[in-house]
């Protein structure tokens, strides 16, 4: 009889753990929703937001493991995803946090740590900006879409943009017909050109996202991921923030996680080796150790860093393939190079021709008046600050998340170049767009 007992107090704890999930109506989408929450609501509250794809909440059930003893854990799958209702909504990140904003002051009452993956980092940040009393810590997971769209868009057809919808291990299975996935890639071609659809009145449209996007939650939610400016948000959160990246991400580049720390004046960036976009399943025990001493505040918060007493040099980089620089650089000439680094470095002068070449978390500057050239190059400036004009001759100038402060004017172009700008401060003004120069 006793071993009954155990066994019926066993089965029954399994069968209120399997009910530990429910289903409420909320009002933002007026959808059903599944939610879940765990541990003692006495405990600190963890709100834990998934991203893009029909797994929606199950992605966090090791943390949810991990976290239930000592917190209050809130997961849910948005409208649109998983057990949810769907429907041809506007799943925009506001309309998300304004969903969220009602489940935390309905179930959580109280200042929470909120977790981002994904899309739900793009919308972590946006809940943040909107509801800042509310988020008593940060920790955004390989967020999607920061970027500009026009950035993004050539990121995701540089890593073929069906991976959007498709993450790493089929983890997440998004767009999956012929049908909608030969639109993304037709909307990928089309974004930037000056007759491509204007996806806001297309989002705006309950008709329009029937016809155009199929009424689908998965089409819907990525547009209007990459439609949302976060130009001037970061900039604005005071939470304590953990940035975790992976390295090798082909869906969020890694370069956000740069662009964001830097910006974000109380945020610290874990990057992880060798690691795609899903740490949480990929590198679980390296992800879940990194969450909870985020939650203790174990580490503090950790800013950039810049080389001080470093020895000066300078270079001439000839017909040379991946290859990092760091340190005080005087003078560098970069010629007939491909995939050549320069990061954590104070950098006086810099000439860039036939060559590709990607700049991070470092400062250009100089007496001279132009700090950079290049001419027929790729070049991408990551989270740095430039004092001096940039020269470009036929050449795709990617800036992200950079200060630039110069008199008069900052680029100036003397053939047709395209300059791409993210979160970026041009003499004090904001600019979040790109721009063709040179043309006659």
């Amino acid at each position: 009889m006793k071993i009954f007992l155990l066994m019926w107090g066993f089965l029954l704890g399994l069968y209120a753990e399997e009910l530990a999930g429910t289903f409420i109506t909320e009002p933002v989408f007026n959808a059903s929703v599944y939610m879940q929450t765990v541990g003692n609501p006495d405990n600190p509250a963890v709100v834990l937001v998934h991203g893009l794809g029909d797994e929606a909440s199950t992605i966090w059930e090791s943390s949810i493991e991990r976290l239930k003893d000592d917190y209050f854990v809130v997961t849910f799958d948005l409208p649109g995803f998983g057990q949810s209702s769907k429907s041809n909504e506007l799943y925009s990140p506001l309309n998300y946090a304004k969903f969220i904003h009602y489940i935390t002051q309905t179930y959580v009452k109280k200042p929470f740590h909120l977790v981002g993956h994904s899309m739900g980092g793009a919308i972590a940040l946006k809940y943040t900006s909107m509801y800042p009393s509310d988020v008593e810590s940060l920790v955004l997971v390989d967020a999607a879409g920061i970027l500009h769209r026009s950035e993004y868009n050539n990121f995701l057809v540089q890593n073929g943009v069906n991976a959007f919808f498709d993450e790493q291990n089929g983890l997440i299975q998004g767009l999956q017909t012929q049908k909608v996935t030969s639109f993304i890639d037709k909307i990928a071609e089309k974004i930037d050109r000056k007759m491509s659809l204007d996806m806001e009145v297309v989002l705006s449209s309950e008709d329009l996202r029937a016809t155009i996007l199929g009424g689908s939650p998965y089409s819907i939610a990525a547009v209007a991921l990459v439609e949302e400016n976060f130009n001037g948000i970061p900039q604005k959160i005071h939470a304590r923030t953990t940035i975790i990246w992976g390295e090798t991400d082909t869906i969020a580049p890694v370069e956000t996680g740069y662009v964001l720390h830097k910006l974000m004046p109380n945020a610290s960036l874990k990057i992880l080796p060798h690691t795609g976009h899903v740490p949480m399943v990929s590198q679980e025990e390296i992800f879940l150790n990194l969450l909870k001493a985020h939650l203790v505040n174990q580490d503090g918060i950790v800013r950039p860093t810049m080389p001080l007493n470093a020895p000066n040099y300078s270079a001439t980089i000839r017909d040379i393939d991946g290859r990092v620089y760091t340190g005080r650089i005087g003078n560098m000439s970069i010629i007939n190079s491909q995939k050549i680094i320069i990061k954590d470095a104070v950098v006086e002068e810099l000439a860039i021709i036939n060559s590709d070449v990607k700049i991070i978390n470092s400062t250009i500057k100089s007496t001279k008046s132009v700090v950079l050239s290049a001419q027929n190059a790729k070049v991408f400036i990551v989270a740095s600050d430039i004092s001096g004009r940039i020269k470009l001759q036929n050449t795709k100038l990617h800036l992200l998340g950079i200060t630039m402060d110069t008199f008069g004017k900052p680029i100036e172009a003397l053939s047709t170049s395209m300059v791409f700008y993210s979160l970026c401060q041009i003499n004090n003004k904001l600019i979040h767009g790109k721009e063709i120069l040179g043309l006659h």
